[in-house]
């Protein structure tokens, strides 16, 4: 796994910024709610744009996941959490196999496809018509999510751009016995840039 030269105050410059971003901290309600026990702490964080070993890769959109089409053996858990003034910016949070996406390839873009689609369907309730106004807006306000996968051991942050909706995969997951990993892409704000221009 790669890592990008740079100044340890550069370095601990982003590890602050990244710990005060909403998908840093969905991240870590994520492990609480699904992996008991497992931490991601900011001071552990790996910087990099190289992924590492397949089935990581990365693009303009930060990392993604390629896998051999799977079948869906069960339903995700699911989580959605609400912020922002009159709650306006929805996250959410998902644990299940990759096969649910339903693309060979998870990245920014088809995860939060997938997500937006996760959230309607959980907010809305085909008896109640009422709740599809509020399920349509839930999933257009969508701002972060994290997709966990138990079996594969990966996981993915996203984050949506607040102006161009554009969505950026920043955080790489890895969960084995010994504990979890986070590769944070190095592209998310000034502190970052500094990392990159140590280079």
């Amino acid at each position: 796994m790669g890592h990008v030269p740079g100044s340890y105050e550069a370095e601990e410059a982003f590890r602050a910024e990244l710990a005060g971003r909403a998908v840093w901290k969905l991240l870590v309600k994520s492990l609480e709610l699904y992996f008991p026990g497992h931490k991601a702490v900011p001071g552990d964080v790996r910087f990099s744009s190289r992924p590492g070993p397949a089935p990581v890769f990365a693009d303009s959109s930060g990392f993604g996941l390629q896998f051999p089409r799977g079948d869906v053996r069960r339903d995700p858990d699911r989580e959605i959490f609400v912020r922002g003034d009159r709650g306006r910016l929805t996250g959410i949070a998902i644990r299940g196999p990759y096969a649910v996406v339903g693309s060979r390839v998870i990245d920014a873009a088809s995860l939060t496809a997938y997500a937006r689609r996760l959230t309607y369907q959980t907010l809305y309730d085909p008896h109640d018509a009422d709740t599809a106004g509020s399920a349509v807006r839930a999933a257009r306000s969508l701002s972060d999510v994290v997709f966990l996968d138990d079996e594969t051991g990966f996981g993915l942050g996203v984050e949506l751009d607040r102006e161009t909706g554009r969505p950026h995969a920043r955080l790489l997951v890895r969960m084995a016995s010994g504990g979890v990993v986070v590769q944070a892409y190095p592209a998310a704000g000034r502190a970052a840039q500094a990392v990159r221009s140590q280079n």
